[in-house]
């Protein structure tokens, strides 16, 4: 499989659900046909969103669910200290906004990394149409799922390498199932943002790319990552995997 970014190519973003190049694994994912229908009118497209804009905003009333189709964004806290706290990081076809469901407002800001675009839809309506539609429903169940899981890359008392092979493991399966490559991509966020995300300070995550890269394991070009060895990389990041 050839390297791609996890920027779809081109301008033009297919307002619709079924034309959508990463539906078959956003929430479009195991529709049937008359389901799609409904799905297509139900969203609202943002084909420009601008690197550094915010999505949503922490205390915001609850909108929808946004779905990304294009770039990658960032979801933080700021705590009482003014200190950021990353939370999760968003790829094409995951869902935005997840964590107001409940409380009825946004609890993060999510920031765009790089030119993106996004679809909005509205959650009542899409929890309605998914109480009909046992595909849709077990996809919304996948998707929260795998919002969860990434949660664990938090837990415990792991080392930073641990860590930093963990994020990258779950950052190369996440791409993989959305047909990039697996073993060649861009990470579109800074070694701070990794960092915060993981809890290690940002020379931490420096100095464990370059024992790695000495290592044989990866090979790291800026932002630039080729993963060499997978199963030394399995094998650091199976810890946290199995935890």
């Amino acid at each position: 499989m050839g390297t791609k970014s996890p920027v779809l190519q081109g301008q033009e973003i297919n307002a619709k659900c079924s034309g959508c190049q990463v539906g078959h694994f956003c929430l479009a994912a195991g529709s049937d046909s008359k389901t799609l229908e409904q799905l297509d009118g139900m969203l609202v497209v943002d084909s420009c969103i601008a690197s550094g804009a915010h999505v949503a905003r922490r205390g915001d009333a609850f909108r929808g669910v946004l779905a990304v189709r294009r770039g990658c964004f960032k979801s933080y806290r700021i705590d009482r200290e003014g200190r950021e706290q990353v939370r999760r990081f968003h790829f094409p076809g995951e869902l935005i906004g997840l964590d107001a469901v409940s409380g009825g407002v946004y609890q993060d800001n999510t920031v765009a990394l790089q030119d993106g675009a996004t679809c909005e839809i509205d959650y009542q309506q899409l929890l309605n149409l998914s109480q009909c539609a046992k595909g849709l429903q077990q996809q919304l169940f996948r998707l929260f799922s795998g919002q969860l899981a990434e949660t664990q890359l938090h837990a415990g008392e792991f080392s930073a390498e641990e860590r930093i092979a963990a994020f990258v493991c779950n950052i190369s399966e996440r791409l993989s199932a959305r047909g990039y490559d697996s073993d060649k991509f861009e990470l579109s966020m800074s070694r701070n943002d990794i960092g915060n995300h993981l809890g290690l300070a940002t020379e931490t995550v420096s100095r464990v790319f370059s024992r790695l890269r000495s290592a044989g394991v990866l090979n790291v070009r800026r932002k630039h990552i080729t993963i060499l060895d997978r199963m030394a990389l399995l094998q650091l990041a199976e810890a946290l995997t199995d935890h």
